[in-house]
């Protein structure tokens, strides 16, 4: 898909075109004419590249009269986008220049509560991106999802200029999602194999968090610890039965044998119900603690509104306001501190009824029970209060271990599943080297050095090589746009569905023989490289024709004409 048209237009009280910008192959200048050179940003050159991002599916409409690093708004652009309702539209087709080429519009409104659209029909957020993803990417499976394979075609961050390279997408996504990202990209796998490649991944990774938290939450790092506190648990038992035989008149223990032995069983299970009580009573208190830190801190309301106002955009009305979601969250924690307050209550009767059953049981049968020596009662009952502890301590310690061995097992079986995946894969062509004839030599037109891109065995799947060794912004940027064309010219080659356009922000460090390779070779591969500049830039650059820049800004001639 290529980009025919950038609209902008009020939809209250009647439509109104703002402005149109066309776009043409080859490359295509939003250029920066205005007189303050030291802001450069300050008429919407990049606003202009942001636009172009909300309609392919951003989520951070509100960065358009927002800056991030200032932490301010644009009041004035930010009262006539929402009086005005304004609509930013995005014309794409899938041949240049063809009568018979197939034609999309995507339609974001910029308002608060606006909606999504393809060809005039609404979608919610979600099926927004999987029909681009078919439409742009034919890719209907969505795996990887749109968004994630956007962002190596469109380097625009909503907040601020955008820098990555390989690692384009946000922090928080791993390696294997890049793996099955750049696998998809470069055909690296089939994609039905990709995608399984990556449940697997993913199953894993949970797995191993899941022993981490269990790990932290009971305070060890290696489970041999755990083993060993067991070993010395049951040692201590042993010990502590061995002292209370001790106390006992074992003449009389023997004429009373059958009777001891039914008040023990009956003593037992009164024991092991007041273990578990004590467990649980230790859980809700830990789960209540909790619940009342909760309602203590402060509730960021504005990650709440936000997700309120993604919502919105999802339905066409809500019944209920912001103001008592928030009141239903609060109240929730309020719930959920009274409900765990009754469980303590209950199993604190629980364990006192438990106690006062042993108590009397204790007493009822003090002569039969254990036929302990009159002077010996104080120590006896010191024994079995750590008897007892410690069978509490051997319970939740073999409890760990159980869930341990579990997950595990789980660990295990599924990394077995993935090896033997990955084993039975079949070697296909080597994309990569199609890729690297056209990345070296663009990257040594732009840079004087030919790049190479190559597969990793561990850690992040793709890495550059030599370029590790520290790039300046300019360099990086340069390299950056070598690679985006390289793959454009790759994607040609092997015949793979992906958007004929680049989107670049801030090119201005760029040097001159790299800005006029670039604009060589996007012209050559007849692709759209699309990218903000200030116009003392491009100046005097015999490769750069007028007709290469299709909209010039300033301050008199701002994006939204205000």
């Amino acid at each position: 898909m290529y980009i025919k048209k950038l609209l902008l237009q009020e939809t209250y009280p009647e439509v109104r075109l703002i402005r149109e910008v066309v776009f043409k192959l080859g490359t295509n200048f939003i250029v920066d004419a205005g007189k303050d050179r030291e802001k450069g940003n300050g008429v919407g050159k990049t606003t202009a590249l942001k636009l172009i991002d909300v309609c392919l599916g951003a989520k951070d409409k509100k960065y358009i009269y927002t800056d991030y690093e200032m932490d301010s708004e644009n009041i004035d652009l930010k009262d006539y986008i929402h009086e005005s309702k304004i609509q930013v539209a995005l014309e794409l087709v899938d041949k240049w220049e063809d009568d018979d080429a197939i034609h999309r519009e995507l339609k974001v409104d910029l308002f608060k509560g606006g909606k999504k659209y393809i060809d005039g029909v609404k979608y919610k957020e979600s099926d927004y991106w999987y029909e681009l993803n078919k439409a742009i990417f034919k890719n209907n499976q969505n795996v990887p999802t749109f968004r994630q394979l956007i962002g190596m075609f469109v380097r625009i961050n909503q907040k601020f200029d955008n820098n990555k390279f390989l690692k384009y997408l946000d922090s928080h996504v791993n390696a294997a999602k890049y793996e099955n990202i750049y696998s998809y990209l470069f055909d690296l796998q089939s994609q039905d194999m990709s995608a399984e490649i990556l449940g697997l991944k993913d199953e894993i990774k949970e797995k191993q968090d899941d022993i981490q938290h269990l790990k932290k939450i009971n305070r060890f790092k290696y489970v041999d610890v755990i083993n060993q506190k067991i070993g010395i648990l049951e040692k201590e038992i042993k010990e502590l039965s061995e002292d209370l035989a001790v106390l006992i008149d074992t003449t009389k223990f023997k004429e009373n044998e059958q009777k001891i032995n039914e008040i023990k069983l009956t003593y037992s299970k009164i024991n092991d119900l007041l273990d578990e009580s004590m467990f649980k009573k230790k859980r809700s208190v830990s789960i209540l603690e909790g619940a009342k830190k909760e309602s203590k801190e402060s509730v960021d309301t504005s990650l709440l509104e936000k997700l309120y106002e993604e919502t919105t955009q999802n339905f066409d009305k809500l019944e209920k306001t912001f103001i008592e979601l928030v009141n239903f969250n609060e109240q929730l924690v309020q719930n959920k501190i009274s409900y765990f307050k009754k469980q303590v209550s209950k199993w604190s009767i629980k364990i006192n009824v438990l106690e006062e059953e042993r108590e009397n049981l204790f007493k009822e049968h003090k002569n039969v029970i254990m036929l302990i020596e009159e002077n010996k009662i104080d120590e006896y009952t010191d024994i079995q209060e750590r008897l007892g502890n410690a069978r509490e301590d051997l319970g939740r310690n073999k409890q760990i271990i159980t869930v341990y061995n579990e997950l595990n097992n789980q660990l295990s079986s599924t990394q077995e599943k993935l090896d033997t995946l990955l084993d039975s894969l079949e070697k296909q062509e080597d994309s990569l080297s199609i890729f690297n004839q056209k990345f070296s030599a663009y990257s040594k037109m732009t840079n004087g050095e030919g790049y190479v891109l190559y597969h990793k065995e561990k850690g992040f799947p793709l890495a550059i090589e030599d370029i590790e060794k520290g790039l300046s912004t300019g360099t990086k940027k340069s390299v950056i746009a070598a690679f985006d064309l390289a793959y454009q010219a790759f994607a040609v080659e092997i015949g793979k569905m992906t958007p004929k356009f680049i989107v670049h922000d801030v090119i201005e460090t760029l040097d001159r023989i790299a800005l006029e390779s670039i604009v060589t070779i996007a012209n050559d591969v007849q692709c759209q490289y699309i990218a903000s500049v200030l116009k003392e830039k491009i100046s005097n650059h015999p490769s750069i024709k007028n007709e290469d820049i299709i909209l010039t800004l300033s301050e008199s001639e701002r994006m939204f004409k205000m």
